[in-house]
């Protein structure tokens, strides 16, 4: 049942939200659409951290280079995440395989 879960709503997001980034930056906007282009270009510049939403399983066997795994189900409690509450985050997930 959790497979198809993740199944259904990691495609669901990607496609209907496109990849998000979330910001700490001193906006009222908290989420803004980003083009894949961009998404590149931040992770080659360092610019954001990607962070890879499903299990550590999934993570190992296929993950974008320089991502971190935190699973959805850890992200309240994860201490993995930047102190530096403005460096941008992009969370992602593969999607159908």
């Amino acid at each position: 049942m959790k497979k198809s879960v993740q199944t259904v709503l990691c495609p669901l997001i990607m496609f209907s939200l496109a990849l998000m980034v979330v910001s700490g930056e001193a906006t009222s906007e908290k989420f803004k659409e980003i083009s894949a282009p961009e998404v590149k270009n931040m992770i080659e510049s360092g610019k954001a951290v990607v962070v890879h939403v499903l299990s550590g399983t999934e993570y190992e066997m296929q993950h974008i280079p320089g991502s971190i795994n935190i699973p959805i189900i850890d992200m309240e409690t994860t201490t993995a995440l930047p102190p530096d509450k403005t460096t941008p985050l992009v969370f992602y997930c593969m999607g159908k395989r």
